[in-house]
């Protein structure tokens, strides 16, 4: 069945004169490719290459670097002790501290009302660190949209993807408007399972990374359609990459040089970072749903620029409405999730990766909180209760408010186990 749904793929692909490869060199690839598991990480079954890898992806496959210029915004400091911040989970209450250790965390910094108050690094780890980002990239990728939009390189977000991306006619993506995609609501046929060896996502990872042996656009093009546009909620990698090459069609630049110009440098990054690309080169295709490669305080500042509602040093860098945009429930849709955001109501969102990758944003409580994880499987739903069990208990604390004394939920309906995860 997974064969057969590449079959397509690839014939689809070859007809919009995508491939210089012939039919059957490209399925001896494709075939290769499932039989060997094709985990680009997160790979579930082995956890010390990625305790290793979450560090140094961009030492191990061709990247693009987006460069930090200018001076620093540096994040004033006002430390507070939270270790011994207690919350609830399971039935049973733990210390923050113990949080720290039972959520597999490499690094955490917590911002409280603009201010670094918390911050801790584990298994040599520290401030200077690359974390990759896995589906957090995803967040990004939608802010792009939201900038080109708001600089009318997008007409409207109702346009239709085709409109701006000729090489879209006749594939499943034809008809599938901008705002379905930032939603994932395309329609397309897309397994985003981690614990499937031969799963979508496997495979295009596989094919566009490992092999290098397609570009990851045009694979993410070829998948099927299982659904009018619009209608259902599929979670996958490839709607966030068609969206990289809306972004990279429109501005005429690289997906990097566009997030250093409008995001990386207007917000004084501290460091450099790099996103993964799909072949070395100047060719290279930056994979625009997974694998920025990044500090944790430089994660908090893209945190902080959304609590700000997209206000940095007195400079607005996203549209007014653009944040309540992207992190709001369509009328249609789902209710947990926004452009590319997890939506956790009481207007808290957050953008999340495998592996428990987590840029957590709530306004109430004047907080953000970015966090690198190595959780031992690429989704585990305890660990992400537990996650925001902890976040919800520090935005209290901070606050001054007293415990909830529940459990904070996902509150996704229909997710379970590995289905649907970041």
């Amino acid at each position: 069945m997974r064969l057969n749904r590449w079959i397509m793929v690839l014939l689809g692909l070859t007809l919009a004169g995508a491939f210089a490869y012939s039919t059957s060199m490209a399925l001896r690839y494709v075939e290769q490719a499932l039989d060997r598991g094709g985990y680009f990480d997160p790979s579930v079954r082995n956890a010390d290459w990625h305790r290793k890898g979450q560090r140094t992806l961009s030492e191990a496959f061709p990247t693009r670097t987006v460069s930090r210029g200018g001076p620093i915004a540096m994040l004033p400091k006002s430390p507070r002790d939270l270790e011994g911040v207690t919350y609830e989970h399971d039935g049973q209450r733990y210390t923050f501290a113990e949080f720290l250790g039972r959520n597999h965390t490499q690094g955490i910094a917590v911002l409280h009302r603009g201010a670094l108050v918390f911050e801790r690094y584990f298994e040599a780890a520290d401030d200077a660190s690359r974390f990759t980002s896995w589906s957090v990239a995803k967040s990004f990728t939608a802010t792009l949209v939201g900038i080109a939009l708001a600089e009318g390189k997008i007409r409207s977000l109702d346009d239709t993807l085709e409109n701006y991306i000729p090489a879209l006619r006749g594939t499943a993506y034809d008809g599938v408007t901008i705002d379905q995609a930032l939603r994932m609501r395309s329609g397309i046929a897309f397994s985003e399972e981690y614990t499937e060896g031969g799963s979508d996502i496997a495979a295009f990872m596989r094919s566009s990374v490992i092999e290098q042996f397609a570009s990851a656009d045009l694979l993410a093009a070829g998948f099927p359609r299982a659904a009018d546009p619009g209608t259902v909620f599929n979670y996958n990698t490839a709607e966030t990459q068609i969206l990289g090459w809306l972004v990279r069609e429109v501005t005429k630049k690289s997906h990097a040089a566009y997030l250093e110009e409008k995001l990386w440098r207007p917000l004084g990054m501290e460091h450099d970072a790099t996103i993964v690309l799909d072949r070395p080169g100047p060719d290279g295709v930056e994979l625009a749903g997974c694998c920025l490669n990044a500090s944790l305080r430089d994660w908090a500042r893209f945190g902080q620029l959304h609590l700000q509602n997209g206000v940095w040093h007195g400079k607005r860098l996203l549209a007014e409405d653009w944040v309540a945009r992207s992190t709001s429930p369509d009328a249609e849709a789902d209710a947990f999730y926004g452009y590319q955001w997890w939506l956790f109501g009481e207007s808290r969102y957050s953008a999340e990766g495998v592996h428990g990758q987590f840029i957590f944003v709530d306004p109430a409580h004047d907080l953000v909180i970015a966090k690198a994880s190595v959780w031992p499987i690429a989704w585990d739903d305890a660990l992400a209760d537990e996650a925001m069990a902890a976040f919800g208990a520090i935005g209290r604390h901070l606050n001054g408010q007293p415990s909830a004394g529940i459990m904070d939920s996902l509150n996704r309906p229909g997710f379970t186990g590995d289905s649907g995860v970041p």
